[in-house]
C-alpha cells in the first residue's frame, strides 16, 4: 500500500473572500509537513513561471503542469488514480486553498479503517447556528445534520452528508464510484461537490424540506442500488483537522493563527 496526495493547484484567482494572509504555497509547505511519507502528485493548473518554477524545486512524486481548468483538472487526477495505482493505495484529493493541523495524516488513516470516504473539514454548513445557507439536511434549530458518531483511538468522528472535492479513500472505492466521479463530470462544465455526496451517502429527503430539484436527485440516489450502486459513509473528525479558507467557512474551533505562525517559521 501506497499513500498519494493527489493536489491540484492554480495561480488564478477567485472571489471568494479569503483570510488575512492567505497563500497557496504556505497552505503547500502546511500540507507537505502534515503528511509525511505520502507522495505528492501535483497538478500546476493554469499557474504562472514563478509558480511553476517554485513548483519545480519540491521533492514531488509527480509534477504536471497543465491548461486544464477545474473541472477537468479534477478528471485528470481521478484518471492517473484510476489507471497507475493500486485498489489498496490511499489517496487524498486536496486543492490550494487548505491548512492541516500536524497529525492530519495520521487521522486520514485512522477515517478510513471505518469509513469509505474521509473529509478532514468539518464544514460549519453542517450546524443549525450557520444560518442562511446552510446545508439542507440541517433543521431549523441549533442542532447538527443527523449523524452518528465513531469514537476513534485520536479523535472523535461523525458521519456527514457531503463535503468539498478535497476527500481521501482507497482507490478501490474509487474504482467502485467511478461513474460518480468520471462519468458524471462529462456532462457539466462544473464541479458539483454536494450533489456528487449526496448521491453517494443518501442522506434522505429530511420530511419534505428539500427543493423540487434536489427531491428529484435523491430519488434517482436511492433507486441507485438496483444498479449495483452502494450507499457510502464519509466520515469527518470533531474537532476539524483542515480548514478551507475561506473567511464564511472557517470551521469553530480551528487553531487557524497557530497554524500559520508554524507555516510562517
Amino acid at each position: 500500500m501506497n499513500k498519494y496526495l493527489l493536489y491540484r493547484i492554480s495561480s488564478r484567482i477567485n472571489a471568494k473572500p479569503r483570510i488575512a494572509g492567505f497563500s497557496k504555497l504556505a497552505c503547500l509547505d502546511n500540507l507537505l509537513a502534515s503528511f509525511p511519507g505520502y507522495r505528492m502528485i501535483c497538478i500546476a493548473d493554469h499557474c504562472d513561471e514563478e509558480t511553476v518554477a517554485l513548483l519545480s524545486r519540491k521533492d514531488f512524486y509527480r509534477l504536471e503542469v497543465t491548461r486544464l481548468g477545474q473541472t477537468p483538472a479534477f478528471y485528470h487526477l481521478v484518471n492517473r488514480a484510476l489507471a497507475q495505482l493500486d485498489d489498496d493505495d490511499i489517496v487524498y484529493f486536496i486543492e490550494d486553498d487548505y491548512l492541516h493541523v500536524p497529525q492530519a495524516g495520521e487521522i486520514l488513516e485512522e477515517g478510513l479503517t471505518v469509513f469509505d470516504y474521509v473529509t478532514l473539514y468539518d464544514h460549519p454548513d453542517k450546524y443549525g447556528v450557520f444560518g442562511k445557507g446552510r446545508n439542507p439536511y440541517v433543521d431549523d434549530d441549533r442542532l447538527s445534520e443527523p449523524t452518528r458518531i465513531f469514537k476513534g483511538r485520536r479523535v472523535l468522528w461523525r458521519t456527514t452528508n457531503s463535503t468539498t472535492h478535497s476527500f481521501a479513500c482507497l482507490v478501490r472505492t474509487l474504482r467502485e464510484d467511478r461513474w460518480v466521479w468520471l462519468g458524471k463530470l462529462k456532462l457539466r462544465p462544473k464541479l458539483q461537490d454536494f450533489y456528487d455526496w449526496i448521491f453517494l451517502t443518501r442522506p434522505g429527503f429530511n420530511g419534505g424540506r428539500l427543493k423540487a430539484k434536489l427531491l428529484l436527485r435523491q430519488l434517482g440516489a436511492h433507486l441507485a442500488p438496483l444498479v449495483g450502486f452502494r450507499k457510502r459513509t464519509l466520515g469527518v473528525p470533531i474537532p476539524s483537522a483542515s480548514a478551507h479558507l475561506e473567511e464564511k467557512y472557517l470551521p469553530d474551533g480551528f487553531d487557524l493563527k497557530g497554524l500559520q505562525r508554524s507555516s510562517e517559521s
